[in-house]
């Protein structure tokens, strides 16, 4: 099996994850939302490009069945009812919901990597779960870190070198790309301080100064969830068990 990274969307030539499995990953917070929606009871979230095309999808749906979520940076866009903090994504508000979901990187990600043969969602919070899951498969991996606005982002990069410890960890024969080995050193020069990764990075003193310090704590809960979020029809849905 070969596991390759890449640290921005952008880097994705075309024709890249054919035949691959793709793990998306943007820590701070797209995935940690995801993840946390579909753990709480969400029916599904659909990753949009823009607020106009999840506004625009909306009649596509039952009435009542569906919540628009989504921000531009860092803060929920106007008429929304949700925005990107996971600590909305608990409870009964979005039991049983389809969420239509835009954020700055980490559904653009999900999008840009729809060509793979199976897509998964990967934060610190569902690490071991996800890498599970993308190991099950029997395909080479590619981790595609969101970033940030095209450019490299330090707790995606962190975060997949992680993954890739999980993969080798099992035993497999693996062929790290380049990238790959990248991460793993990455990772393993902050092994134990995911804290210190979110407080650090850029996006994570973003986040703390606009007032949403509080869902660093939450994105870095590492192995707190077992849902592995894949896309299946154009939504993300929980895989089977």
């Amino acid at each position: 099996m070969r596991v390759d990274v890449v640290f921005s969307p952008a880097a994705l030539a075309p024709g890249a994850l054919a035949g691959r499995t793709a793990l998306v990953v943007d820590v701070i917070r797209a995935s940690t939302t995801i993840a946390t929606a579909l753990a709480g009871g969400a029916r599904a979230i659909v990753p949009c490009l823009t607020p106009e095309e999840a506004r625009a999808r909306v009649p596509e749906f039952p009435p009542g069945e569906v919540l628009l979520g989504g921000e531009r940076r860092a803060v929920k866009v106007p008429g929304f009812s949700l925005g990107n903090s996971p600590r909305e994504y608990m409870g009964e508000r979005i039991r049983e919901k389809t969420i239509l979901l835009t954020t700055s990187n980490g559904t653009r990600a999900v999008l840009a990597a729809r060509e793979a043969v199976a897509l998964g969602v990967v934060g610190f919070v569902n690490l071991s779960a996800a890498s599970r899951w993308a190991l099950d498969a029997g395909r080479d991996v590619t981790i595609v870190c969101a970033g940030e606005l095209g450019g490299f982002s330090l707790e995606d990069a962190v975060c997949g070198g992680m993954v890739v410890e999980r993969l080798q960890r099992s035993g497999a024969g693996l062929v790290l790309g380049d990238g790959a080995k990248a991460v793993g050193l990455l990772f393993r020069h902050y092994d134990g301080r995911v804290s210190e990764v979110l407080a650090d990075c850029e996006w994570g003193r973003e986040l703390a100064r606009v007032g949403f310090g509080a869902d660093l704590d939450l994105c870095g809960r590492v192995d707190c969830l077992s849902v592995v979020p894949v896309l299946s029809g154009g939504r993300l849905v929980p895989a089977p068990p």
